[in-house]
């Protein structure tokens, strides 16, 4: 028998499969041990673009490589697919040695801010020459964007550093990991394998703090709870409400963590991002105390801002995050959903009966609610021409069932009409991001949770700045038959920026853009339309929907006005 690889004989391929059957006891070329781990992993996917070591090997192995036109939008596929699963699954980017490294950097930079695990296996050069210049030495030079970045220094080492990269990416703060792979070591023998898949390790946070942090929101006047993505990757949505709902304290979310919370939930504030309800704003300016649970309380631009004085109760698995944006007056170490069992736990101890004043700040936010509704209703349904961005958010919220749908933003006016407006309900329903605001990520993003959950309408609200950034990689949706839809609020201007260089805009205009977008995704073959009037969203959005459940991506483009009036403040 012949085959074209440089497998060892006891690699046999299979009649059936036509694939290589790498089987226990069997010695094997590193690239193809990798493979072969990767497989016991889990991995469906290799989000790459040519060359890398791995890449045969992993087709060989059954994991379809999925090659972006760009290395930046394989990280942010293999972003989005990691955090659709919460992790459970992880997303693996491969990209050649140098000029592919470094074009990736921006995507697993913003995996890094924004605490998502990404395993990144890089190419190099062979090992005599990986370390002379002017060679890109990518473990050294993402030292400071990964958990954890290193050079595979053999065949030998392969299944333990594979097991550590695995280890670091399901323990502790989810973020990227990256391995270095050099040609020659590609191409040694690995030892015979005997890995099994790494499991993660979470813990519980030290009895005496939890009930001491429990202690502090019962004897609290006005309670708030604030929500992180922690909560998403730890499955704790079902606690947290249960929380919430034993001692009657009202629960925001940050950007990366909404959705932890159903939205629709009576004592739902919203989002406490950048823009946000009034109910955000007026809770957080009220409350004697916050509980937040799986956040890092990171203070940036996207996060609502928390005034001095209150009393604050902290959950991380980090404790880097302690006492780093607020002085903390108790803290817990735990994941969020062993956390959460356990103050629970407690407060059945103590037959906690808080109806009551459930009841009392449900009936506040109703009254709250209604009138920051009432604020924004005639935008909502708003006949104008430019067609108003409030009416396109509106119109979309109506169309589709927000329990079956995962709707992403884009940085700028996307972001910051949607985040306040669309109602999330259940878990990962809205991807949410923004540590880092690197325009055009949530196309990348949105085609890996798409692969996660395709039983999902998956969707991509875009401006276009962000699409201008990344557009050519439509047509990897349309190549890889990754049936999202990406709507696109087309108003011909960098959004907001003429508030920071209103003199640069005056004199030389640097804030307009142009481009037919709709035109520029049917060249690569997608459906899409272009929609210039208020009773085309809906028509529009829905045969798009209709493109999606064949199989098949599609973009639709509404025409819209600069929008001046934005929640900023609730």
């Amino acid at each position: 028998m012949q085959h074209n690889l440089d497998l060892p004989a006891q690699v046999m391929r299979s009649k059936k499969s036509g694939r290589f059957d790498f089987t226990w006891g069997v010695t094997m070329k590193t690239k193809h041990a990798i493979a072969e781990i990767l497989k016991r992993e889990g991995t469906e996917y290799l989000f790459c673009f040519p060359t890398t070591p791995i890449i045969d090997a992993c087709s060989e192995a059954g994991i379809r490589p999925m090659v972006a036109r760009q290395e930046r939008v394989a990280g942010n596929m293999a972003d989005g697919y990691s955090r659709m699963t919460n992790g459970r699954s992880i997303g693996v980017c491969s990209v050649q040695q140098g000029a592919g490294a470094e074009n990736c950097f921006s995507g697993i930079a913003h995996a890094y801010t924004d605490s998502s695990p990404v395993l990144f296996i890089t190419g190099q050069w062979n090992r005599e020459m990986a370390d002379l210049s002017p060679n890109f030495n990518a473990a050294r030079v993402y030292r400071t964007a990964t958990k954890w970045a290193e050079r595979i220094p053999s065949g030998a080492m392969t299944e333990t550093y594979m097991r550590r990269a695995y280890t670091l990416l399901r323990c502790g703060r989810p973020r990227p990991v990256l391995l270095e792979l050099c040609a020659d070591t590609a191409d040694e023998m690995s030892p015979e394998l005997n890995y099994e898949p790494s499991p993660g390790y979470r813990s519980a946070a030290d009895p005496r703090n939890v009930e001491e942090a429990v202690t502090r929101l019962l004897s609290a006047d006005r309670p708030v709870i604030w929500a992180g993505q922690g909560v998403l990757y730890a499955e704790a949505s079902a606690e947290l409400t249960q929380l919430a709902e034993l001692i009657g304290a009202p629960v925001t979310t940050s950007l990366l963590g909404k959705s932890a919370f159903d939205e629709r939930h009576p004592l739902s504030l919203g989002t406490a991002s950048y823009t946000k309800t009034a109910m955000v704003a007026t809770a957080l300016d009220a409350a004697d105390a916050i509980f937040s649970i799986g956040a890092s309380l990171a203070r940036d631009f996207t996060a609502a801002h928390i005034s001095p004085g209150k009393q604050h109760v902290h959950c991380t698995v980090d404790p880097d995050d302690l006492n780093t944006y607020f002085p903390v007056d108790t803290g817990l170490v735990g994941d969020a959903k062993i956390v959460l069992q356990q103050m629970l736990e407690d407060l059945a101890d103590r037959k906690v009966d808080r109806r009551e004043t459930r009841a009392r700040r449900e009936a506040e936010l109703a009254e709250q609610r209604g009138q920051w509704e009432a604020r924004w209703k005639a935008k909502r349904a708003s006949d104008e021409t430019p067609i108003n961005i409030y009416r396109l958010v509106a119109d979309f919220a109506k169309t589709f069932d927000p329990t079956t749908t995962v709707v992403s933003h884009e940085a700028g006016a996307t972001r910051d009409v949607l985040v306040p407006q669309y109602l999330a309900t259940n878990p990962r329903s809205y991807i949410g991001w923004g540590h880092s605001t690197q325009l055009g990520f949530s196309l990348g993003c949105s085609m890996g949770a798409k692969l996660a959950c395709p039983e999902n309408l998956v969707v991509n609200f875009m401006g276009d700045c962000g699409i201008g950034m990344v557009g050519t990689d439509l047509e990897t949706a349309v190549r890889l038959q990754i049936p999202i839809m990406t709507v696109i609020s087309n108003n011909g201007t960098m959004s907001n920026y003429e508030r920071l260089i209103p003199r640069s805009k005056e004199i030389y205009g640097v804030t307009e853009l142009g481009g037919n977008y709709a035109d520029m995704a049917r060249s690569l073959g997608m459906h899409a339309e272009r929609v210039e009037q208020p009773n085309g969203i809906i028509p529009a959005l829905e045969r798009a929907a209709e493109v999606t459940l064949n199989g098949c991506p599609a973009l639709v483009e509404v025409i819209t006005g600069v929008e001046p009036e934005i929640s900023f403040n609730g």
